[in-house]
């Protein structure tokens, strides 16, 4: 059964790469990250299967494990505050170190097999794993907070859908962290029934995270949250492309109906044509052009979630960002191709 089960998550996450990976679409930092997430859980199903069938590489599992939690620990500081905290990755660094001197000593993942424990780990082993637990609950915990205390005002449909996608991912580990205390007290009290391998809980969590790519909001695979990995490398003098993202996409400033590239330039603190030059060379449009288009795409959510049956069109062209009907409509023809009514009908 186990080995069945490695196949099919082996599968499932081959299907998932080449899903982000499909029609040559440009890669954001975010999707190397899930890429890199998704081919551990890949090679770690694929090489349980190999094990299974009597073919296992020595540490394998415990590299793997390591890396899904860095990994996981980065994606989710990623999706919530577009960083990865210097604090949090001076304690990767020290986590990561203390990791090679633990294989060092043949260090292998406690494990329960048949109802019996494995690998019981030494004190030194115990702090290791606790640092390992510790990892990952900055990443749930303080990322539940900040998505859902610190941003809790914010009403906006691509926040609002972010905070449901995560949540979803956080409720899931939280229902399975509960699952392995279970697991764990029933195996200390002798009363453990059929739920007896550690290996139920793995594939649980990697389908779970296979599942949560898929469901992800299509608007993060758009070109506005992507850059090609060499300009992610390189350095920009003067505007970077994270603090644009931050302010223009983040804080959603297109949907100011005063903004304008002076008042966005003074934000950014680069002069009006270092704005502009960036957005031309670096987006490949002009600033009227990629206000427009990003306004259109808000109104449509706003369409598709149903708005306009409490407001007027008026009144979702203004949450959009636009000053005037006309120029709603001129820019809904234009990147759309029907009137915002015609699109409401299209929805029926």
């Amino acid at each position: 059964m186990y080995a069945t089960l490695a196949f099919t998550i082996t599968l499932l996450g081959v299907f998932s790469i080449f899903e982000i990976l499909k029609g040559n679409q440009k890669l954001s930092l975010l999707k190397y990250y899930v890429l890199a997430r998704l081919i551990i859980v890949t090679l770690g199903s694929g090489l349980d299967y190999l094990s299974f069938n009597g073919y296992e590489l020595l540490y394998y599992k415990e590299v793997l494990k390591i890396l899904a939690l860095l990994l996981t620990v980065n994606l989710f500081f990623l999706i919530v505050q577009k960083r990865i905290p210097k604090l949090v990755a001076w304690i990767e660094v020290f986590f990561i170190l203390f990791f090679i001197v633990e294989l060092i000593f043949g260090i292998e993942n406690p494990i329960v097999k048949e109802g019996v424990l494995q690998n019981k780990p030494i004190l030194f082993h115990q702090f290791f794993y606790g640092l390992y637990a510790f990892l990952g609950s900055i990443a749930l915990f303080y990322n539940s907070y900040y998505l859902f205390y610190v941003r809790k005002s914010n009403a906006n449909l691509y926040e609002l859908k972010i905070k449901k996608w995560v949540g979803f991912y956080i409720l899931s580990n939280i229902i399975l962290f509960v699952i392995n205390m279970i697991f764990y007290i029933s195996l200390k009290n002798g009363t453990l029934g059929a739920y007896d391998n550690t290996m139920i809980t793995v594939f649980i969590h990697r389908f779970l995270f296979i599942f949560f790519i898929l469901i992800r909001p299509r608007f993060l695979d758009d070109d506005k949250y992507a850059r090609p990995f060499d300009q992610i490398l390189a350095k920009n003098s003067g505007l970077s492309f994270q603090n644009f993202e931050f302010l223009f996409y983040s804080n959603h400033y297109y949907l100011r109906q005063d903004a304008n590239t002076e008042d966005l330039a003074l934000k950014l603190n680069v002069t009006k044509n270092e704005l502009s030059n960036f957005i031309k060379n670096e987006i490949e449009e002009n600033f009227t052009e990629l206000l427009s288009k990003n306004r259109v795409e808000y109104l449509m959510e706003l369409l598709r979630a149903k708005k306009h049956e409490s407001f007027t069109i008026e009144a979702l062209s203004e949450m959009s960002g636009f000053n005037n009907r006309r120029s709603m409509y001129n820019a809904f023809n234009k990147y759309v191709g029907q009137t915002p009514t015609e699109f409401i009908q299209s929805l029926k």
